[in-house]
């Protein structure tokens, strides 16, 4: 089955962080998971990396989600239904909404903006801590 945008941004996203990763000498592993969320911080990437994202590139940059200590690794958020064009929550988070706009290709898209359900340092820590197979896989292939 072929991809949708949803999802060829999704893998795009993790292909690109572990990339940066790569080229800040930080091997993708259990003993460098603290390094990872480190170099994925809001405050260290948009300083780092000001293109790869609008809300860097604000002056002066200002977070997408209100969370202190914002954490930018889990972006790509593995609660999103990306397998729907809508989008929408996998969990439920009662703090997302629909976003209605006509030129959207289904019409609406499901909005997380006021989650923080998974841009903690500890969530992303158990997420990497699940799936850091996963992602040395995406490091072995680029």
């Amino acid at each position: 089955m072929e991809k949708n945008i949803l999802q060829i941004w999704e893998d795009n996203h993790f292909s690109e962080i572990v990339k940066e990763l790569k080229s800040e000498n930080i091997a993708i592993s259990y003993e460098n998971i603290p390094k990872i969320i480190e170099a994925m911080s809001f405050d260290r990437r948009s300083k780092r990396n000001p293109e790869k994202c609008p809300y860097y590139q604000k002056n002066p940059p200002s977070p997408c989600h209100k969370i202190d200590d914002l954490n930018c690794f889990l972006c790509a958020c593995p609660n999103y239904n990306s397998k729907e064009l809508e989008g929408g929550c996998l969990i439920n988070s009662k703090k997302g909404e629909w976003f209605y706009y006509k030129s959207l290709p289904a019409g609406r898209v499901w909005d997380c903006s006021n989650c923080n359900v998974n841009h903690s340092k500890r969530e992303v820590e158990n997420y990497l801590m699940k799936n850091i197979e996963k992602l040395i896989k995406i490091s072995e292939s680029l």
